[in-house]
């Protein structure tokens, strides 16, 4: 049996626009980037 994902699945998800580009993201994945992973150093 093969799990079927409902298509309401985003309907009552909580989005928010991103600068003035107009993207939409998830709320829960704004600031997420910034909780995992390493520290990197961009210095030239």
């Amino acid at each position: 049996m093969a799990y079927q994902a409902s298509e309401k699945r985003y309907g009552s998800m909580l989005y928010n626009r991103c600068g003035k580009s107009g993207l939409k993201l998830p709320a829960i994945s704004l600031g997420l980037w910034h909780n995992f992973g390493s520290r990197d150093v961009y210095d030239n």
